[in-house]
């Protein structure tokens, strides 16, 4: 946080953008890098509003004071892909104004650099970092599952006032087909309005859970959900049975989409 809080005004402006960095900060480790708080928390943290953070930390990122870090490290303590926040990594090297560095022996022979103002930008070769211990594991399960939960609702709100119907994502296990797109799908396909019952969709969802680099849009996802649907009714029809939707061989004929 002292390297967030010695960036001089010229190199950060926005003063939100600025809260949004110093709070971003306080989940980092010394090192600067791991920090993953959602936006609900930030959003807590500063007084904003949670799309008023992400617009924020975009700014910053484009601005080269933070960038996208390992988010391996979220997925540690996260188990659902769509739960996890964005990992940061603060840029240290970027923005702040070293302090001036002294002779050797004048700083009580520690070699660290002396404070300006009560806070230590930089530390001289060799120097011990001062602690800065992450935040980030110091949450209880229960808080965790509530800024998940938070999380989630955040996402749902955005998908719905934001029109990103192109935005890809993983088949995760409480996903529910939209239903203009998949009665778009089952209209352009030529099929009856009731031809996807629930054991269908419970089917289409099982496989691809388990493709987790298989990514679509949820308009995609739908095609993909009634070209199923449709090869096992033709395929149902040449042999005189009803589909079965067990026949998860229709996986490989749409991988490639």
């Amino acid at each position: 946080m002292s390297w967030a809080l010695s960036l001089p005004t010229e190199s950060l402006k926005d003063s939100s953008a600025r809260h949004v960095l110093l709070c971003l900060a306080n989940y980092a480790g010394s090192n600067g890098a791991g920090a993953f708080p959602s936006a609900s928390t930030l959003a807590q943290d500063t007084g904003l509003s949670e799309r008023t953070v992400r617009y924020k930390l975009d700014d910053l990122e484009k601005s080269g004071l933070i960038q996208k870090g390992n988010q391996a490290i979220a997925a540690v303590h996260i188990d659902r892909h769509d739960r996890r926040p964005v990992v940061y990594d603060l840029q240290l090297s970027r923005g702040a104004n070293p302090a001036p560095r002294t002779k050797r022996g004048a700083d009580d022979a520690t070699g660290c650099n002396s404070q300006q103002n009560g806070v230590q930008p930089e530390t001289e070769r060799g120097a011990a970092a001062a602690p800065n211990p992450s935040l980030n594991h110091q949450v209880t399960e229960e808080q965790l599952q509530r800024e998940l939960a938070d999380e989630i609702e955040q996402q749902e709100q955005f998908a719905a006032e934001c029109p990103a119907a192109n935005r890809r994502f993983a088949m995760f296990a409480a996903w529910v087909p939209p239903t203009k797109a998949l009665s778009d799908q089952i209209s352009i396909a030529g099929l009856p309005a009731d031809c996807v019952p629930d054991e269908a969709i419970r089917k289409f969802k099982g496989f691809h859970c388990a493709k987790p680099n298989t990514l679509d849009s949820a308009a995609g996802w739908c095609y993909r959900l009634v070209q199923w649907v449709k090869r096992e009714r033709v395929q149902a029809a040449g042999r005189g049975q009803e589909p079965d939707f067990n026949d998860t061989s229709w996986g490989d004929d749409l991988g490639g989409l």
